[in-house]
């Protein structure tokens, strides 16, 4: 990582702070402080490969409401939007409050759909985005993992106790996805989005299969998009 060229780098991507959230301990949830997604917390999450869990998140109607915050801000980068199966891309596509601003849409066998600064793939339909995202100005800002379950982390690919093969290990595409989008040591930070608390599944096994040194762990119900910058004493 060239200390010269990240600073330039990344107060492009996040000109802005628009996201913001409340770090917890994973096992009794106590507060720890907020945090801010702005461009040092971001630089240090892409550079040390450390994910937020936001674990107990409303759901997809908050998710909506919250992405189409990010979708309104015309400034820095785009954010990727990786939901846990197409029927997921379709029902955000369907309650998707900015439709003037959508330029591709999901089919039957296509998960994709790009609005302004949202686009949305599901782990096998990324790779269609990645030669569309090297050429943005700005670039990602994040990957926002969909995952209302937590179980996307599960279907790994190899053999499992059966003998059964399984050539299609969903993780890894996420994980392929920021690895083709690597700057000098950063990657877009990942984010996960779900209803199931941050004890109730084990962390580090979530953060292997992501790629992930560890995870921060944020309350769902604090978790929050802003249509306007967030100041420090917010």
């Amino acid at each position: 990582m060239t200390p010269t060229t990240t600073p330039g780098l990344l107060d492009a991507i996040y000109p802005t702070t628009r996201i913001r959230g409340r770090l917890i301990r994973r096992d009794n949830e106590q507060t720890i402080r907020w945090a801010n997604l702005d461009a040092a917390t971001a630089g240090d999450m892409g550079r040390e490969q450390i994910g937020w869990f936001v674990g107990g998140h409303p759901g997809l109607a908050r998710a909506t409401e919250q992405l189409g915050r990010l979708d309104s801000n015309p400034q820095g980068g785009v954010w990727v939007i990786v939901p846990l199966g197409r029927e997921l891309s379709c029902e955000l596509f369907a309650t998707w409050p900015f439709a003037e601003h959508v330029a591709a849409r999901p089919g039957s066998s296509n998960s994709v759909w790009r609005s302004r600064k949202v686009w949305v793939a599901i782990p096998e339909d990324l790779k269609q985005l990645l030669p569309l995202v090297r050429t943005i100005e700005g670039g990602v800002a994040g990957v926002i993992v969909l995952d209302p379950p937590c179980i996307l982390y599960k279907t790994r690919g190899g053999t499992d106790s059966w003998g059964n093969v399984h050539p299609n290990d969903r993780p890894q595409h996420v994980v392929n996805f920021r690895a083709g989008l690597d700057r000098d040591g950063w990657q877009p930070p990942l984010l996960l989005l779900t209803e199931k608390p941050a004890k109730a599944v084990d962390g580090q096994i979530v953060a292997r299969a992501f790629c992930l040194n560890t995870f921060r762990f944020v309350a769902g119900d604090s978790f929050g998009c802003w249509e306007v910058p967030i100041t420090e004493d917010e």
